[in-house]
């Protein structure tokens, strides 16, 4: 992602009336300008003429990218649910079933199937303390809340996240969400889960340095699927190893380069978790595409990896 994309991305998501020209369209979304220009002249759109430049407010995007994404052929995609998911009347599901039919949720969000993995891990290893980075509009969070619940526990997901607006940026974001905390939230009434859900609207480092301050007991259960980075996986991964329990397990999300298009997770798995002996590992095959899973038990502290760890902020 280019530092001029990231910039409207954080300017798109701070402010509620910008405008945006053609070319900030060009930059953010990597389509044609004329393509671009065409939509907004030929279709019904409200917008503003600036000194000879057409411009479009934020309110008025979603409508403005379903006219772009047909005029191109561009698809939105959807995951096929399980038969046993539509059939389950649990409001975690129903709640589920609607998420997965938002434009905005494939394929950024974790597909049914690996949905139901986790929510069996969970249930299968008990946890008390999950921590979650990288919520994305809560659809994880909902099959990680469902499996607590299913086993009658107390414990709770504490999910971080930056919960920017979800601006389309092909291949993978196509959908549009303003305030996806807020979408996340309501999901997670809406599931009858909100009791054992925090969110948490702040970077994971920030959470990592203060850990503390946001728990007060080991994580027993850790699922990075935060910034997708080679950098951002491997300073996640170093501010929250230490808080892991011993017996608990950290889960890593898209560990196959092939497929997802992330080098991070798979840096992480070989360049420290198979190489030492205090960690047990399990990879992952994930459908309906395999972006992969690792599920790693901690069987002790690595002292290297400890050292590491405070050695975070000076990068790999």
């Amino acid at each position: 992602m280019s530092i001029i994309t990231k910039i409207l991305i954080m300017i798109f998501s701070q402010q509620k009336e910008v405008l945006f020209s053609s070319k900030d369209l060009y930059q953010l979304l990597k389509v044609e300008q004329e393509d671009i220009i065409k939509i907004l002249t030929e279709k019904e759109l409200e917008q503003q003429s600036i000194n000879g430049e057409v411009y479009i407010k934020k309110d008025d995007f979603e409508n403005f990218i379903n006219e772009l994404w047909l005029s191109l052929g561009i698809s939105y995609q959807y995951y096929e649910i399980p038969e046993h998911l539509k059939n389950c009347t649990s409001p975690w599901a129903v709640t589920l079933v609607k998420m997965y039919q938002d434009k905005f949720t494939c394929p950024d969000s974790i597909s049914p199937e690996q949905g139901d993995f986790l929510r069996a891990l969970v249930c299968n290893v008990a946890p008390k303390n999950i921590l979650e980075i990288g919520c994305f509009t809560g659809v994880s969070t909902i099959w990680l809340a469902a499996g607590l619940k299913q086993i009658g526990s107390q414990g709770t997901v504490h999910s971080v996240d930056l919960f920017n607006d979800i601006i389309p940026l092909l291949p993978h974001h196509r959908g549009y969400l303003t305030n996806p905390l807020e979408y996340a939230q309501k999901s997670v009434d809406a599931a009858q889960l909100s009791h054992q859900v925090k969110f948490y609207k702040k970077n994971s480092k920030e959470v990592g340095e203060k850990i503390h301050e946001f728990l007060s007991e080991p994580i027993d259960f850790l699922f990075i699927d935060g910034d997708h980075t080679v950098e951002g996986c491997f300073n996640d991964f170093m501010l929250f190893y230490p808080h892991v329990s011993v017996g608990g397990y950290i889960v890593l999300h898209d560990i196959n380069p092939k497929y997802c298009g992330w080098d991070d997770p798979r840096y992480i798995i070989d360049k420290f978790i198979k190489k030492s002996p205090h960690f047990d590992l399990l990879e992952i095959r994930t459908n309906p595409v395999n972006y992969g899973m690792a599920v790693i038990r901690k069987l002790a502290e690595d002292r290297t990896l400890l050292l590491r760890s405070q050695l975070t902020n000076v990068g790999i």
